[in-house]
């Protein structure tokens, strides 16, 4: 049995933003009790957004966000967030992340060899 763990990893954006990166084709926010758990052991409260590109591919639901408070994911709060409402900085932030993570990228098989060399090279 794979280890939730390994499934997605958590950076710390901003002082009150954390992105949850999948690291699989298995979405993370499966996982959130875990996420929860990971959050607690920050003390954090503030925004989450996971980047569901290994989960969802380069699509419109690619990003979700949610509040979190003392640790705890608001459910009710999660929405599908667009491209366009993103900072260039939290942009940049992700492709740094994949450009530094290029073997998920080769062992995705949602993504087009086409999608994957953008994501790495533009």
């Amino acid at each position: 049995m794979i280890d939730a763990k390994q499934l997605y990893e958590i950076e710390r954006f901003s002082n009150h933003t954390i992105i949850v990166f999948s690291m699989t084709y298995m979405n993370p926010i499966s996982y959130l009790p875990t996420i929860e758990k990971d959050l607690g052991k920050l003390d954090f409260s503030g925004k989450i957004i996971f980047d569901l590109l290994l989960s969802n591919g380069n699509s419109s639901n690619r990003f979700v966000e949610a509040r979190v408070n003392k640790a705890k994911i608001d459910r009710r709060s999660m929405k599908v967030i667009g491209y366009s409402s993103l900072e260039a900085s939290f942009i940049k932030k992700t492709r740094e992340f994949y450009k530094s993570h290029k073997s998920i990228l080769d062992n995705s098989t949602i993504l087009l060899d086409e999608e994957k060399f953008n994501l790495i090279y533009n």
